[in-house]
């Protein structure tokens, strides 16, 4: 499925938030940053939904950004029935200081339309060092 905005209609199905973000600094054996964070998703809308994968936009402070497309949840493709909450934690990893991360997620609805979530923008206290509630 492709997840470019404009073949996707874009649904605020979900109330999605963030409960923990924080980057850590790594230098062994190479310099290196890691976001680890902790997402929220509440099926606020009146349909079912299943989550069929997600798309992470990552940028550093030296001016680069990546693009991450991944079929799945972590390995799931949850299907969520209004009221239904799913969370789940990870980490990005970073080569320079990570200046920017979010995320986007794509699924059908119960009619098996095909749609995409806004962003989730991740706040810039996500990237100040340290772990941050």
């Amino acid at each position: 499925m492709s997840t470019d905005s404009r073949s996707l209609p874009e649904r605020d199905f979900l109330e999605m938030g963030i409960s923990l973000c924080g980057v850590h600094a790594a230098r062994h054996p190479q310099p290196h940053y890691r976001v680890c964070y902790r997402l929220r998703m509440l099926n606020a809308g009146r349909a079912s939904l299943r989550l069929l994968g997600r798309k992470w936009t990552l940028r550093d402070r030296a001016g680069n950004t990546r693009i991450i497309e991944a079929g799945q949840v972590f390995n799931q493709q949850p299907v969520l029935r209004p009221g239904d909450v799913f969370s789940y934690g990870g980490c990005a990893v970073f080569d320079a200081a990570p200046a920017g991360m979010e995320v986007r997620f794509f699924g059908t609805d119960q009619g098996n339309s095909p749609f995409i979530t806004p962003p989730l923008v991740f706040p810039s206290r996500c990237f100040s060092g340290g772990r941050r509630r």
